[in-house]
């Protein structure tokens, strides 16, 4: 094909014509298809935690334990809903300033402490769930023989994790120097 057909190929074909307010409508928070599964996954995760936490003491045995390790581990079933809330907000603003480049600094900067706690929390999560389960309960070689094998997935997913932030950073880090 030639540059005039081309061209003229281009030309002939029709831009729908969509209003401002249209536009304005696809942006807004109920509407945009990312942000609404993100608000979707979290209710069904707090819903999950909400249905956990009210029956912990009794399942899993809560009223027999002392209260810092029922609070530890409530609060490291909060931690991940708060990491979830802030992945919301941080998905919800994107536009951080006037040029891309300065947006997507600031956004870099931004994606790197959800990252950290991103890590934090996942691994604060595991932790208590783990001193919660285990608390009170004889260990002996069979049992510990778990808790190291437990250790090691904590490692390998600590690692795991970092690398995959750190992979995620460096491709923003690569879109950003590409800007300049």
């Amino acid at each position: 094909m030639e540059f005039n057909e081309l061209k003229s190929t281009w030309d002939a074909v029709k831009t729908p014509s969509i209003s401002a307010a249209e536009i304005q409508n696809m942006f807004s928070e109920n509407k945009h298809p990312v942000l609404k599964s993100i608000r979707k996954q979290f209710a069904i995760e707090i819903t999950g935690w909400l249905i956990f936490i009210a029956f912990y003491y009794s399942m899993l045995d809560g009223a027999e334990k002392s209260i810092w390790v029922n609070g530890l581990l409530v609060f490291s079933i909060l931690l991940p809903l708060v990491h979830n809330l802030m992945g919301y907000r941080l998905s919800k603003n994107l536009i951080y300033d006037d040029t891309i480049y300065e947006s997507l600094t600031k956004f870099q900067s931004k994606v790197k402490a959800y990252a950290v706690v991103s890590i934090v929390s996942r691994q604060i999560y595991l932790l208590g769930l783990l001193t919660f389960l285990t608390y009170g309960i004889n260990i002996h070689a069979n049992a510990s023989i778990s808790l190291v094998i437990i250790g090691i997935f904590f490692i390998v997913q600590l690692v795991a994790l970092y690398m995959i932030w750190k992979r995620r950073l460096q491709s923003l880090g690569n879109t950003i120097a590409s800007f300049s």
